[in-house]
């Protein structure tokens, strides 16, 4: 299973639990497990989602973010290092977290 991380910022909503379960199975995923917590600016919102079964590639985690509401600025740069990652661009360590929910 592989987990979605979703940014929602200031003067956008967070899509409802309804609506989000019915578009990852529209997209052909379960929802497993969902957290929603204030993002710690407290001007938006953090969502992680839990799904199965796990996106083929990373770049369609990325779109699955995107559909989900997550910040597009945020998900262009998450797709360029999805790229880098995925071609073994970056270091190990890195790889590990290019898809971060930032806590400041």
């Amino acid at each position: 299973m592989s987990v979605l991380r979703i940014d929602v910022d200031r003067g956008h909503r967070a899509t409802s639990i309804p609506r989000l379960c019915w578009l990852l199975r529209r997209a052909g995923y379960r929802p497993r497990c969902l957290s929603q917590v204030r993002s710690p600016s407290g001007k938006g919102w953090h969502v992680e989602v839990e799904v199965s079964p796990q996106p083929r590639s990373l770049a369609e985690l990325v779109a699955l973010q995107v559909i989900l509401g997550s910040d597009r600025a945020r998900e262009a740069c998450n797709l360029h290092r999805a790229r880098m990652v995925e071609q073994g661009k970056v270091p190990a360590w890195w790889a590990k977290r290019w898809n971060v929910l930032y806590v400041a």
